[in-house]
């Protein structure tokens, strides 16, 4: 779960405390957003109001503008002040966001005439290693490293990366070559589309199979500036937004808000996890109806909180473990069945399996490396069509918060490795399998149309 300083105008928008409720309420993992245009002390500040604890005589010191920025404990005693005397301990970190794309007049060297961000350079070496000396000088990368890891050495500060590192002014490039060998993460914002294809069959055909070439091909786009300027260190690599449309006015068909979402944000999170990405951020959690009535959110904001279809994409791949495991498949993962193995623990594995035609599939479904299969339980997440509005939990439209009132169903699977299950169309289904005792050494699912 992603934070920044709250939006103006977004009277719903989180603030600091907020953000510590809503990821203990998720038991999620965090990431915030220091501002670049802010100093580095004051970056080092936020590092202490979530992790640090009220004892910490750590000195933040006086930034460049002659601002005191106290201790480390000062800023956790203002966070216990707001009711979360323990921290939070955000270990993930991003400097700035889409700095790349800085409006013109905010910043020089490279900035585009279409810029959407407010920063003082578009230059990806500045951006690392500052410009400027005295009360004008502006911190870059290395700078905001160093005084957020005095507070806390465990952080990562991630930097703003391009998925192609030559455009806007070659910013990748340049980023990878001033900090390639020190920098904690690099950070893509890969969508999939500036525009969408059409809500037809066609438009989505195009959407479903865009997963299974988008995140692989931006990995290996990566590797040669990596090789080329980084001595060959590839950086940990993070998706801090993903998500159809890149922006919102363009989705005129709300493509986001249908059925056809889900699919592709399942698949999105299968890919990035065969592909290596170390997280990925969809976004966003929630963000509020455009004009033209699409939203990037999960949740949707406008009086109340329904959850749209990508939604349950995360609630079935929370339930997949942590372990992804190898799996063979005759079915063409682009158009047809795409499939995800994974293991809970030693004797309970399961298969997340996407379903993109319009027809039920029927598979038969061999585990090896088991002695024995004990049965299963399934749960689906299911629309009528890609371009469907709304989708089902388990047949349920709108369960539970808790989803306690649309449980899995209970399937046999026969003793032996080998059993059928019919897929629905337009849909993911995970299949939880008790086994015996796991073999991790034989242990290969096969599945076959």
């Amino acid at each position: 779960m992603a934070g920044a300083l709250p939006c103006p105008g977004l009277g719903w928008a989180a603030r600091p405390s907020d953000f510590i409720g809503a990821v203990r309420a998720m038991h999620a993992e965090a990431l915030w957003i220091v501002n670049v245009n802010s100093t580095s002390q004051e970056a080092a500040a936020a590092v202490a109001f979530f992790n640090a604890r009220i004892t910490d005589t750590t000195p933040i010191t006086v930034d460049l503008h002659g601002t005191d920025w106290y201790t480390a404990g000062h800023w956790a005693a203002l966070r216990a002040a707001h009711g979360y005397p323990e921290p939070l301990s955000i270990r993930y970190w991003e400097f700035g966001n889409e700095v790349y794309g800085g409006k013109p007049g905010t910043g020089a060297n490279g900035c585009q005439t279409w810029g959407w961000e407010t920063s003082w350079t578009c230059d990806g070496g500045e951006y690392i290693n500052g410009i400027g000396a005295g009360a004008a000088r502006h911190e870059g990368y290395l700078e905001f490293r160093a005084a957020m890891r005095a507070v806390d050495p465990t952080v990562q500060l991630g930097v703003a990366g391009t998925t192609d590192p030559a455009t806007y002014n070659n910013w990748g490039a340049k980023v990878i070559a001033a900090a390639g060998s020190v920098m904690d993460f690099y950070v893509v914002h890969p969508y999939a589309y500036d525009t969408p294809p059409a809500n037809n069959a066609s438009g989505w055909a195009q959407v479903l199979g865009k997963p299974q070439t988008h995140w692989s091909g931006i990995r290996a786009a990566l590797q040669p500036a990596f090789s080329l300027y980084a001595g060959g260190r590839a950086a940990p690599l993070a998706a801090t937004e993903y998500n159809i449309v890149s922006a919102a006015p363009y989705d005129t068909e709300q493509m986001m808000l249908r059925a056809g979402n889900a699919l592709y944000t399942a698949d999105s999170i299968g890919q990035m996890a065969q592909s290596d990405y170390d997280f990925g951020l969809q976004w966003d959690l929630a963000n509020g109806t455009e004009s033209n009535g699409t939203d990037y959110g999960l949740l949707r904001m406008d009086g109340g909180t329904t959850r749209t279809p990508a939604y349950y994409a995360f609630a079935l791949w929370s339930r997949f473990g942590d372990t992804l495991l190898p799996v063979a498949s005759s079915a063409n993962a682009a158009t047809d069945l795409s499939v995800y193995a994974g293991r809970v623990n030693s004797t309970t594995v399961t298969l997340l399996v996407i379903n993109k035609t319009s027809t039920p599939l029927t598979a038969t479904i061999t585990i090896s490396g088991v002695r024995s299969l004990l049965g299963g339980t399934a749960s689906a997440v299911t629309g009528a069509g890609p371009g469907a509005l709304a989708v089902a939990y388990n047949g349920v439209s709108n369960p539970a918060s808790d989803l306690s009132d649309a449980p899995p169903t209970p399937f046999a699977t026969g003793a032996g490795p080998t059993f059928t299950y019919l897929f629905a169309p337009t849909s993911v289904t995970l299949l939880t399998i008790r086994t015996g005792t796991l073999d991790r050494r034989l242990y290969l699912p096969t599945i076959r149309r």
